[in-house]
């Protein structure tokens, strides 16, 4: 943990020195099932350490250590890496329908992906159902 947070007030102050305004974020993808606390519930047993003990809360101990980043208070975010992966590749996967992700490391991980309907495409099928409709109707 100590050496984490010190690579990341590190890269903080680098930043600080060339002038660039941060977003007070820290995003963290990791293995294992990942409660809504940014606890591991299952899944972490190849990282060092006991990750998935209830006294270890990765984004909770990352906020107790830097509390802000600029003027703001910092925002620590933990989710499964395999989503974290597949979330990234959402603008180049606007084409398709389904999508999935596979995670090799020392262990397995996956995640699927459905893209919902757009609403123009919706509103596109709404008006040719009531276009069809209508002729349905004069041709009674």
């Amino acid at each position: 943990m100590k050496r984490l947070v010190k690579m990341i007030k590190g890269l903080i102050a680098a930043a600080d020195a060339e002038g660039l305004k941060l977003a007070p974020f820290i995003g963290i993808a990791c293995p294992g099932v990942i409660n809504e606390d940014g606890s591991i519930a299952k899944g972490a047993q190849n990282l060092p350490g006991n990750w998935e003990s209830s006294k270890f809360n990765l984004p909770a101990s990352l906020v107790e250590a830097i509390p802000q980043i600029g003027d703001h208070d910092t925002a620590v975010l933990m989710h499964n890496d395999g989503v974290a992966q597949g979330l990234s590749e959402v603008p180049f996967m606007q084409d398709v329908e389904c999508w999935g992700v596979l995670t090799i490391g020392t262990g397995l991980g996956n995640a699927r992906f459905t893209n919902r309907r757009k609403d123009k495409d919706k509103l596109k099928d709404d008006k040719n159902e009531k276009d069809e409709k209508k002729e349905k109707k004069t041709k009674d």
